[in-house]
């Protein structure tokens, strides 16, 4: 019965075909796959709380299961500041960035977060910074100065790119 009427109607049955070709390829491209906005991952939990409390000049993102965290440096430097100062600066900066973004996450959704990835923006220089999630959840607990300058030296890889 459905191939007399297919067989009758040529131009159905083209449609048809081409129709299937159509959603074919739309999945194969990606167009009709699983949206990645309905998979649950420890960055999304993290984001959830963080957003509500970052400064103006932040910007978050999760990159897979990856929290991504852009942040341009708003303060001044004395005039006539030496490189050294300026990047002495900096660096504090990102410590105290790093120790806001712990207080700021929950803690067990943090700790299972692979890595977070901070760009630092300033006019001069640039510093790219990774930590894996649960060595920055160590933070939360840490209040000695010097106790959070070592764990940072030893959890934490830097790179600078000078302009």
């Amino acid at each position: 019965m459905w191939a007399k009427t297919l067989l009758k109607n040529p131009i159905f049955m083209i449609g048809i075909l081409l129709s299937i070709i159509f959603l074919y390829q739309a999945k194969q491209k990606g167009y009709l796959g699983t949206r990645t906005k309905l998979i649950p991952t420890s960055c999304k939990a993290v984001l959830v709380k963080l957003d509500r409390r970052i400064p103006a000049n932040w910007q978050t993102k999760c990159e897979g299961n990856n929290l991504a965290v852009f942040i341009k440096y708003v303060g001044n430097f004395p005039l006539g500041s030496s490189p050294q100062v300026i990047k002495k600066v900096l660096y504090r900066e990102l410590a105290n960035n790093l120790k806001l973004i712990a207080i700021n996450s929950p803690s067990d959704n943090l700790e299972r977060t692979d890595w977070v990835r901070i760009h630092f923006m300033e006019d001069t220089m640039d510093i790219n910074a990774i930590v894996e999630g649960h060595h920055l959840v160590k933070l939360q607990t840490m209040t000695s100065p010097k106790l959070i300058a070592e764990h940072l030296k030893v959890t934490v890889k830097v790179q600078e790119k000078i302009k």
